[in-house]
């Protein structure tokens, strides 16, 4: 495959990479610490638009997968997705300050639904591209190689610079509208770099336009090896998303540290992580896919759990040391399960001559976000139930019980998930 067309493809993975850190680090923190909602509010506000893009993804992926055009299959959902991603984002961390708090809920609901969508629009399609880019096993792993690495950078960008943007530009409501701008921009260019370009890339496979959209979708999931494949990545995905969202609260309440260093530690796990995204290339072509995701998902829960059994007594060697062994594991975990998906979907090609791989990155893609919905509801809930007190002022000083629900949400609860991940990858490969 041309390097060029590598190259341009992987791009719009730093767009993506930009939205999901910063809203899955920064957003349930600045709608309980600056707008001044309660947690469990604010998560339910947050859980909805992702729920609804549990059941917009597959559409969008089969629609994809049947659409027939001079531009290619997946090209027109890219360029919408890509002009309304980053507009609905600027607009949700940019709102004013308003008096009632259901005014608050309902403005950020609705503004992240639009961004979800968008996001969804252009997501799917991009993901579901490697699976016809190459014939070959290998060299899919290696195109999902490029797009996690770009992901991760795009992560890093986000999750480090995100709350130093907003420290920088004075916090509060300005600091966030200034750090929504920048990152806007930063999202628009790289994905509509794809976009532009997606109709010049490799594509192996022809319309599906002859199959009816639930027997896609059904043929889907009925395919064992998927849904159990789905199912571990689902898990893994709800303790990221737990942990990212509990980490500016785990930094400023129970470490006392300033949040713009939540940068610094998604910058120890995130730089490790694409640092070894060449291990686990290497260990896929020699050892398999399968056995290698699963040992990255547990390397990933012990880090996790080493935080939350230490918590306070971490030093900052310690602590940065956990967060690059979290990061090693992280990069299998998100590598592995989307390599073994594009094998998963040319086996079903050569199973039934149908060209699906829409529906299956579609599904694949709504579990990703149920997973990551369901971690900042669970964080939110934790928050409540031990005591966590909001303030539109800022961080204020918290009880023991608040403190504990903290860590729990931080370092517990994503270890148990991502374990469980783990044996349940396990299982799915005794299906392979």
């Amino acid at each position: 495959m041309p390097r060029v067309a590598l190259l341009l493809y992987a791009l719009g993975s730093i767009g993506t990479g930009l939205f999901s850190s910063v809203t899955g680090v920064l957003l349930l923190f600045y709608v309980t610490d600056t707008l001044g909602v309660p947690p469990a509010l604010a998560g339910l506000a947050l859980f909805l638009p992702k729920a609804w893009d549990v059941l917009f993804d597959p559409l969008v992926g089969a629609a994809s997968d049947r659409h027939t055009g001079p531009r290619g299959r997946r090209q027109p959902f890219l360029i919408v997705g890509a002009v309304l991603t980053p507009l609905a984002f600027v607009a949700l961390f940019s709102l004013p300050p308003l008096e009632s708090v259901n005014d608050r809920v309902m403005l950020v609901g609705a503004l992240f639904f639009l961004s979800m969508s968008g996001y969804a629009l252009f997501s799917v399609p991009y993901a579901a591209m490697p699976a016809e880019m190459s014939d070959d096993a290998h060299e899919r792993t290696v195109i999902m190689s490029f797009r996690m690495g770009f992901v991760l950078l795009g992560t890093i960008i986000g999750a480090v610079m995100g709350p130093m943007l907003v420290s920088a530009a004075g916090g509060g409501h300005k600091g966030y509208g200034t750090m929504a701008i920048v990152m806007g921009v930063l999202i628009a260019l790289a994905m509509l770099a794809t976009a532009v370009s997606a109709s010049r890339m490799p594509s192996k496979a022809a319309s599906s336009h002859q199959v009816p959209l639930m027997k896609q979708l059904r043929g889907a999931l009925t395919n064992g090896r998927y849904a159990t494949l789905l199912a571990a990545y689902v898990l893994v995905l709800v303790g990221n998303g737990t942990m990212a969202a509990a980490a500016p609260y785990f930094v400023v309440n129970v470490l006392g540290r300033d949040a713009k260093d939540v940068g610094l530690i998604f910058g120890s796990l995130l730089i490790a992580a694409m640092l070894a995204m060449p291990l686990w290339v290497w260990a896929a072509r020699h050892r398999g896919k399968w056995l290698p995701g699963i040992l990255a998902m547990l390397i990933f829960g012990l880090a996790l759990a080493l935080m939350a059994v230490i918590n306070q007594g971490l030093t900052p060697s310690l602590l940065y040391g956990l967060c690059a062994l979290a990061g090693v594991g992280f990069a299998g975990s998100q590598l592995l399960p989307f390599s073994i998906l594009t094998d998963v979907i040319e086996q079903d090609r050569q199973a039934t001559g149908l060209h699906r791989a829409g529906s299956f990155t579609g599904l694949f893609i709504a579990g990703e976000k149920a997973g990551l919905a369901l971690g900042p509801l669970i964080t939110g809930a934790a928050l409540e139930l031990s005591g966590f007190v909001a303030s539109s002022q800022g961080a204020v000083a918290q009880s023991g019980h608040a403190l504990t629900g903290i860590v729990w949400a931080f370092g517990a609860i994503p270890s148990v998930l991502t374990v469980a991940g783990g044996l349940t990858l396990w299982a799915a490969s005794r299906r392979a």
